[in-house]
């Protein structure tokens, strides 16, 4: 198995699994320095992909930008990665999704009123020629 990160590097890995609310990623061909170089740049973890030994893309990890550290048990180093909590980011990103879902609102709203005010002003129209009195039917004396 493989991982591609953002700036599309990709490692050969042993495993990648998400356990205890943190992503564990081992590794047996990088040395723990390497490692911890790649692994605390934030902006390159935000998306993992997860790739086959031919190279073929079955997954995606988003999210896991917070490094954690690297546990050597053996040879095995074990990067672990967790979510940064309700970043500044992902606030902008909400209140964006927000603004934008507000102001498609209030453009479907304006075209409603649009709508009524044209219709309003039809039935006035039309209440108006109804009242008019046809110069011609007027008697003269």
């Amino acid at each position: 198995m493989k991982i591609k990160l953002v700036d599309g590097t990709v490692y050969p890995v042993n495993r990648a699994e998400i356990t205890n609310g943190r992503l564990e990623i081992d590794f047996q061909t990088q040395s723990s320095e390497t490692l911890q170089e790649i692994f605390t740049e934030p902006g390159n973890l935000a998306n993992i992909e997860l790739l086959t030994d031919a190279g073929d893309k079955f997954g995606d990890i988003p999210g896991w930008t917070v490094f954690g550290g690297v546990m050597l048990v053996g040879k095995t180093k074990t990067v672990i990665l967790t979510k940064e909590t309700d970043t500044t980011a992902e606030r902008l990103t909400r209140a964006e999704a927000d603004a934008i879902a507000a102001k498609k609102l209030s453009e479907e709203s304006a075209g409603q009123i649009t709508d009524l005010q044209i219709a309003l002003t039809e039935i006035y129209e039309g209440l108006e020629a109804q009242q008019s009195p046809d110069p011609e039917e007027t008697p003269v004396d």
